[in-house]
């Protein structure tokens, strides 16, 4: 490599860690902006909805913005509800939940580099590898900074979702099931990654995990508030149709497959129809994974499972509907995979901009991106197909290999 070359790269690190921790420092002073400047944020909807639950009022019924998770959620928020008495009480309480939220980021990233190279801790990975979660929020830029701006609860939800898979890999199976519950009680999409244990075959998570998700949602609402079921039919009644059909007048702002067909075709969905199709989309999208798993399952590693599982999660945002800009921080899983991969290329002495799969990842990324300024195009949902693809291709690069700890290029 010349010189000009090694300056070059000298000074794109530099910019892009400069962009990064500016990016973040940003986020976390607008999510406290936000909450003073706006009467209502996300965050500031959860604690209202949780105020209202304890008071023994329907927390779904609050219209302005309106309250759509179960409510587990909003026992979750109380200790917020509390904070939120005063003005400074609220200033406090957004610090400290955005703070969680950026702890649930680069823990869940740290970690990720953890398993993949058994290296350490969350902590040491990240700092060997800081340039990966540098380029994570690069490519997350639009999706981490509308998480912030709204006090959205996403990062939490995923942190559950890599403590599930953390714990179903050292097979501890109740902290497993917890989590995931947790996940799943808060955004019901997590519960695809249920099928993990069924690749697993630890099969006592899938009923522990109803179980937790059963205590969560049901009985320790209703022993806090004796009108929970009550709340629950008034959702499924009045705002779930509400949702559903709202796909055909948002244009290409919903980027799911659903979303987008029933944008397209004008589509009102029935709930029950749309939840089956879902499903049934989900499992054909996840077939391919179900495949490769199984033709190597005997000879696979942490870092070989942990490509799989990103694959799967790179499923969520194309088959679940309600798709906005935040959701797609899921696909940090992917992203790190896509890291590794391209960290696999350049130190094989091969150029990611010959590679063809580094360029579908490349063009997928892009894609997102463009896509979230140009909402009127279907562009994020193309990248999403592409990432997809691209989890695929990248397993079953490794199904055949005899050494699954690291891509082979050849």
């Amino acid at each position: 490599m010349g010189t000009k070359a090694k300056v070059f790269i000298k000074w794109a690190v530099i910019l892009a860690v400069a962009f990064a921790v500016v990016s973040i420092v940003l986020f976390y002073y607008q999510s406290i902006r936000n909450y003073f400047k706006f009467e209502e944020i996300d965050f500031t909807s959860y604690v209202r909805a949780s105020q209202w639950f304890f008071e023994g009022q329907n927390p779904y019924q609050d219209v302005p913005r309106r309250f759509i998770y179960p409510l587990f959620v909003l026992v979750l928020l109380y200790p917020f509800k509390l904070l939120n008495s005063t003005a400074i009480g609220g200033g406090i309480s957004i610090a400290l939940w955005s703070m969680g939220a950026y702890l649930a980021f680069f823990w869940t990233i740290g970690t990720s580099l953890k398993l993949i190279y058994n290296k350490g801790s969350a902590w040491e990975s990240l700092k060997s590898f800081y340039l990966f979660p540098v380029l994570i929020v690069i490519m997350l830029h639009p999706f981490l900074q509308d998480e912030f701006l709204n006090g959205q609860i996403n990062l939490y939800v995923i942190v559950c979702i890599l403590g599930f898979f953390v714990f179903v890999e050292t097979d501890r199976r109740i902290p497993a099931a917890f989590l995931i519950a947790a996940a799943i009680s808060i955004k019901i999409s997590p519960a695809l990654c249920l099928l993990w244990v069924m690749f697993t075959r630890r099969f006592s998570i899938l009923f522990y995990a109803i179980l937790f998700v059963f205590l969560m949602n049901i009985v320790i609402p209703q022993i806090i508030n004796s009108g929970s079921i009550e709340y629950y039919r008034y959702f499924f009644k009045e705002v779930v149709p509400l949702l559903t059909a709202s796909d055909a007048e948002g244009g290409f702002r919903h980027f799911s497959i659903l979303s987008t067909a029933g944008y397209l075709f004008h589509i009102q969905w029935n709930p029950i129809l749309k939840l089956a199709i879902t499903a049934l989309l989900s499992g054909f999208l996840i077939s391919p994974f179900i495949f490769i798993h199984k033709k190597s399952e005997s000879c696979g590693s942490a870092f070989y499972d942990y490509i799989i599982f990103a694959g799967i999660i790179s499923v969520i945002p194309l088959v679940f509907p309600m798709s906005e800009p935040h959701h797609l921080l899921i696909l940090i899983f992917p992203f790190v995979a896509m890291l590794v991969y391209w960290k696999e290329v350049i130190e094989g002495h091969k150029s990611i901009w010959k590679d063809a799969l580094s360029l579908l990842f490349i063009g997928s990324v892009l894609g997102l991106q463009i896509g979230h300024g140009l909402k009127d195009t279907p562009l994020r949902l193309i990248g999403l197909l592409g990432i997809y693809t691209g989890m695929v291709l990248l397993s079953a690069r490794l199904m055949h290999k005899r050494d699954k700890t690291r891509f082979t290029l050849q």
